[in-house]
């Protein structure tokens, strides 16, 4: 890997890491800012039956009724839904305003799936939906309503219709405060998913990036990558300022419990690329069952019983029990020494731990006003990615380190064919692959390159004489010498035995003529071999262009070294255009 790559990833983890400590910030100054608290609606709340729907009673009737302290009421506890019998649709609910009075009095509660009136004592203040059963819910919605300013201890009363048995009467949270103090109140539950979905976003943003590398384990990062997209989703769904933004929903609500579902499906995808084999079966049978639960709930949504809300009871039990389960599997993956497990364990167990608080807490009241835990979560997948992106460095610095030791194995095992042992020069393999790339490249250039090829003189003479160490000896010193005379460019190639040849590229026939010259007096005059004095034959030849051929070239040179030779030896020899043969 190049040292500028290296560098960009350690950037990248910084980038991680302050995101974390900024996150991490937020969540301290939430934690410990203080903040005015709004007064709660905590009185007696009373239910009944609905006489308008069932007795055609006008509603103004029950309404004086209640206020006068008439009327079937039953006590029932908020937040939390009145024990209405079954197929009901329609419900009032009833309580007494608080006697303290509050400058720019404002009511801020959360409906789901419902639409109701709204009356202090006989008037009614506000009203949403058309209260008819309707083919698609209404979804989940806060509102913010402006009382007027002698609402200290009249009755409140609300009547809300709802198709859906498992939302009717169901009023998530409902406080007083002003209004101002009520903005402040929907902004401050917020916080937690405005700090951790710009995390999330740059966390994918990360994934995404490695993801394009060609060592990446590419099904393990898409697992990621959809977990942490669906984990957004589900974040941007929670948040209350997306009604400012898009006033639907209908869509936010769907989406909310569809990614709901989705959630632990996906990470348990993710947990069963990196588990260990021994619990990949097991591991696998868990994402069945999310899987099988998530289809059967959409199916019963499609059919018309309120499949996504029915099953929620069943998915927040089969959370702790079953990802329990799973979370005990990767501790004794962790264990064994399995260090994305090791990684993975801590996220795991936060996300588990919060999911199913969060659950309990919201979905059977346990803690009211407990606010959400899963979205701190983020910063321990954090952890986990950060182990991601280091495995991924160590693996491209691996690769590379490899790659790089590869090459040059490669270009060793290159050179070697292509190599002579003895003298270091070029062999027949190389010659042959130059000459081939000269012609193609000159084909229609005539001299546009030339061969030198030399012989050193009487060779056997001295094998004979002083034995083959001594011939060896002296082509070693005879490559060398005239590899230190010639230009980087040409190649110098032994062509067997004694015999050598000079290419000679970009150079002409009077060219090569004076460095053959050049490079016999340099032999001729050198002490290559003390007990002897070496000397060298030269022919010469140029390329013709289109109508000559690297054979007949060949056989040129060579019939230009056999006239030096016939001559006397120690001199060079050249080749006309038409193979006739001159001297110097």
């Amino acid at each position: 890997m190049a040292k500028a790559d290296i560098c960009g990833d350690r950037k990248r983890i910084n980038w991680l890491g302050k995101a974390g400590f900024v996150g991490m910030l937020l969540l301290c100054l939430f934690v410990l800012s203080p903040y005015c608290q709004a007064m709660k609606m905590d009185g007696q709340w009373y239910w009944q039956e609905d006489p308008v729907h069932t007795e055609d009673v006008p509603e103004e009737r029950v309404v004086q009724e209640a206020v006068a302290g008439k009327g079937d009421w039953k006590p029932f506890r908020v937040p939390g839904q009145p024990p209405v019998a079954k197929n009901t649709q329609y419900v009032w609910l009833m309580t007494t305003m608080p006697a303290e009075p509050i400058h720019d009095a404002t009511l801020l509660f959360n409906v789901t799936d419902q639409s109701f009136e709204l009356w202090l004592d006989d008037q009614k203040i506000y009203s949403y939906g058309d209260m008819q059963s309707r083919g698609m819910s209404y979804g989940q919605r806060w509102h913010l309503i402006m009382l007027p300013k002698d609402y200290e201890g009249k009755k409140l009363l609300i009547r809300t219709h709802s198709d859906n048995p498992f939302c009717l009467g169901n009023f998530s949270y409902i406080q007083l405060d002003s209004s101002v103090m009520q903005m402040a109140s929907i902004l401050r539950r917020d916080i937690p998913y405005i700090a951790n979905i710009p995390l999330g976003l740059f966390m994918i943003c990360i994934m995404l990036m490695y993801y394009m590398s060609p060592t990446a384990p590419k099904s393990l990062y898409t697992q990621i990558i959809l977990f942490m997209i669906s984990f957004d989703i589900w974040m941007m769904c929670v948040l209350n300022t997306k009604q400012l933004l898009l006033d639907a929903p209908v869509f936010w609500w769907f989406l909310l419990r569809i990614n709901a579902y989705l959630l632990p499906i996906l990470a348990n995808l993710i947990i069963y690329r990196v588990i260990d084999r021994k619990y990949r079966r097991r591991t696998w049978k868990v994402v069945l069952a999310f899987t099988a639960l998530f289809l059967l709930v959409v199916l019963a949504e499609i059919f018309g019983f309120h499949g996504l809300d029915a099953g929620a009871s069943v998915f927040y039990i089969m959370l702790p029990v079953l990802d329990g389960c799973v979370a005990y599997w990767t501790i004794r993956s962790a264990i064994r020494g399995n260090y994305y497990c090791r990684a993975m364990l801590l996220p795991l167990v936060v996300m588990l731990v919060a999911g199913t608080l969060d659950g309990f807490f919201g979905h059977f009241y346990w803690l009211p006003e407990s606010g959400s835990l899963l979205p701190y979560g983020t910063f321990t997948i954090g952890i986990f990615l950060l182990y991601i992106v280091r495995q991924q460095i160590r693996r491209e610095r691996s690769l590379a380190v490899r790659a790089a030791g590869l090459a040059d194995a490669m270009a060793e095992a290159v050179e070697r064919s292509e190599t002579d042992r003895l003298t270091h020069c070029y062999n027949r393999n190389r010659l042959e692959a130059v000459l081939a790339e000269q012609a193609r490249r000159h084909r229609e250039e005539a001299e546009a390159f030339s061969l030198i090829m030399l012989d050193i003189d009487f060779f056997k003479r001295i094998n004979d004489t002083y034995g083959h160490d001594a011939g060896d000896e002296v082509l070693a010193s005879f490559a060398g010498l005239i590899r230190d005379n010639i230009k980087k460019s040409d190649v110098f190639v032994r062509w067997g035995g004694e015999e050598f040849i000079l290419v000679c590229c970009g150079c002409s026939g009077e060219e090569a003529l004076l460095i053959a010259e050049r490079l016999r007096r340099q032999v001729a005059h050198s002490a290559i071999f003390p007990q002897q004095r070496i000397t060298c034959s030269v022919g010469v030849t140029s390329w013709q262009g289109g109508r000559d051929t690297v054979p007949a070239l060949l056989k040129r040179v060579d019939q230009a070294l056999y006239t030096a030779k016939r001559k006397g030896r120690n001199r060079v020899c050249q080749v006309s255009e038409n193979i006739g043969l001159s001297s110097e």
